[in-house]
């Protein structure tokens, strides 16, 4: 029988930052994070902030759901020794059939220009290209979100093209832009 990742939800560590399982009594944090309308402003995906601990619970039944159907993981992002939720991050529409995952991540607004996603997102790479064997890992940022873009050029992704009106949301269309990681290239970063 072979190793999965997903035979136990892994934890990552890094000097600053522990990345762990979504808990339920995590909600209340990521209810704060999510309402907050500088962090929405850039995810499309949603139509309105969440106002609702029910809403964050569905959230929460979503990430634990890609991790049981083996197609994702999305970690809380906690400060060490705390352990409190400050934001999250993960893969999502994982194949290991094609070697490829997307990335998402978002955090709570007082933590913004400190260092902590570009660590976090780090350790989802070495992660990624690592235990997880991808070969390619993706991210659609939405067209304008310079932070976002900046964080993934710092990191090896290359802007590979726009989305053109890829997403529907708060009365109008959005354009996404598309980067990606090959795992060649990480490794070159990485040196």
């Amino acid at each position: 029988m072979t190793h999965s990742i997903f035979d136990a939800f892994p934890t990552l560590e890094t000097p600053r930052l522990r990345l762990r399982r979504i808990a339920r009594s995590d909600a209340a944090a990521w209810l704060v994070v999510w309402n907050h309308p500088e962090v929405m402003q850039y995810l499309v995906d949603f139509e309105e902030p969440h106002t609702d601990i029910r809403e964050v619970h569905g959230l929460i039944a979503w990430a634990d759901g890609m991790y049981l159907q083996e197609t994702g993981l999305r970690w809380a992002i906690t400060r060490t020794p705390d352990d409190a939720l400050i934001g999250t991050c993960g893969f999502h529409l994982y194949s290991a059939r094609n070697r490829c995952a997307e990335i998402g991540y978002e955090l709570h607004r007082d933590h913004w220009r400190q260092g902590i996603m570009a660590e976090a997102v780090s350790a989802m790479l070495r992660f990624g290209f690592g235990p997880m064997n991808l070969h390619r890992i993706e991210a659609n940022v939405t067209a304008g979100n310079e932070a976002s873009a900046g964080l993934l050029r710092s990191l090896g992704f290359t802007m590979e093209g726009t989305w053109r009106d890829k997403v529907y949301a708060r009365g109008r269309f959005h354009d996404l832009w598309q980067f990606g990681l090959l795992e060649n290239e990480a490794a070159a970063t990485s040196k």
